[in-house]
This record gives structure tokens, C-alpha cells and sequence, in this order.
């Protein structure tokens, strides 16, 4: 079936100060370094709301988003309701999704949940983590490849730390309006010093929610 989705993109804003005998000063240009950091803290901020975003004045998360299936680590495979213990649950996760969304699937998790999944075997008793041998392939988990996503939750009792999905087709992620920086000589003039305002536009949510699964560690 086919609807109308309503996308809100809510801005994200941030001002900084920089007198102008340090820009006058600087070794390097300090200009440049100000909307560098700018442009990767929007991009920090981008990342966290994805994953956990309210969707609320920001990006809705897919941790967040009630109608994304979930799986359980307990009872598979003799699988811990607090650890991540077996690779049993991990597979299902990625065989429960349709098979036209798991061909293009992608495993999202932090590093810390994927040092945890390198160590897993299958009932083989072996590792279900596989090094891309061949040049240009990804590493993979069950041959499907990876993201390393830092904002997602550790494992732990009650918390979502890996999911798999089409995310292509799962989410859709509006970049309305790129960063843009404003430099203004006039507001701080009389405290001898330029203002930097930077400002965009990002709005993200769940469009297709069974193209996503999420593992609980439950």
C-alpha cells in the first residue's frame, strides 16, 4: 500500500565566539577549524538521534520506533537474559527479517557488542564473524556486512544493542538544508570578537518498520 509520510526536519543550531585578535593571531586557520567541528558535532548529534532520537523536534530513532519487530536472546540456544553469551539469537534475528530485505540487510551495533560477536561460534563451533578475504569485500556476520554505529547501547539486561534491516529501504533521512554558516562582526563587536553561527535542517524517521529487526537482551 502506498500513503502519505509527513517528515518534519527540525533545525540544529550552534554559536560560537572567537575574539579577533585570535583570528588575527591564529597560526592556522581558525575560521576553517570552527566550521569543521561544527560540521562533525551536527553529525554526532545526527548519529545519537537515529539510533534513540524522540522524533520529537529531531529524528525519530529505530530504537525508539514501536512498530520495529523484536527478537530475544533468552531461551535460543541457551542464550543469557543478560549477556550476550551465544550466536543462536544473533542468526535468528537476520532469518526472522524477509528474505528481500535480509539480502540487503546490514548489522548495526557499537564496537564493543561487535568484540562481543567476534568471539561467538555457530553449533559448528565456528565463528560466525567472517574477514573479508577477497579485496573490496567488507568484513561480514553471516555474510551480511556490519556498521559500527558508537551511539547504540552496550549489551545489558533490557537493552536493543544490535539491529539488522534494509535501512535503505527501512528509513528515510531528509537533509533539507546542508550547514550553513553565518559570520557575524556585528553582535559581539563591542566585546571585540566574531560571531559564528551555524545552523541545519535534518529530519529522519521509520518509513518501512518490517524491513528492521532489533535483538533485546532480555
Amino acid at each position: 500500500s502506498y500513503g502519505m509520510v509527513e517528515m518534519n526536519a527540525p533545525e540544529m543550531t550552534a554559536i560560537v565566539d572567537i575574539s579577533l585578535q585570535n583570528l588575527e593571531d591564529s597560526g592556522f586557520d581558525l575560521a576553517a577549524e570552527v566550521q569543521g567541528e561544527g560540521e562533525l558535532q551536527f553529525a554526532v548529534a545526527e548519529g545519537l538521534e537515529v539510533v534513540s532520537g524522540t522524533g520529537v523536534d529531531q529524528c525519530e530513532g529505530i530504537l525508539v520506533n514501536a512498530d520495529i519487530a523484536t527478537d530475544t536472546s533468552s531461551g535460543i540456544g541457551g542464550g543469557s537474559a543478560t549477556d550476550l553469551t551465544t550466536g543462536d539469537a544473533v542468526l535468528q534475528l537476520s532469518y526472522n527479517l524477509k528474505a528481500g530485505y535480509a539480502k540487503n540487510g546490514t548489522w548495526v551495533m557499537n564496537r564493543k557488542t561487535l568484540g562481543k560477536i567476534r568471539m561467538l561460534k555457530d553449533g559448528l563451533g565456528q565463528y560466525i564473524w567472517q574477514p573479508g578475504l577477497q579485496f573490496g569485500l567488507p568484513n561480514a556476520i553471516d555474510g551480511a556486512p556490519y556498521a559500527d554505529m558508537p551511539d547504540m547501547p552496550d549489551v545489558a539486561a533490557g537493552a536493543f544493542p544490535i539491529a539488522f534491516g534494509d535501512f535503505m529501504r527501512g528509513y528515510s533521512l531528509l537533509d533539507r538544508i546542508a550547514m550553513t554558516l553565518l559570520r557575524d562582526p556585528f553582535t559581539q563587536a563591542g566585546n571585540g570578537a566574531i560571531r559564528f553561527w551555524m545552523r541545519r535542517r535534518i529530519g529522519g524517521r521509520v518509513t518501512l518498520a518490517e524491513a528492521i529487526r532489533k535483538l533485546e537482551i532480555a
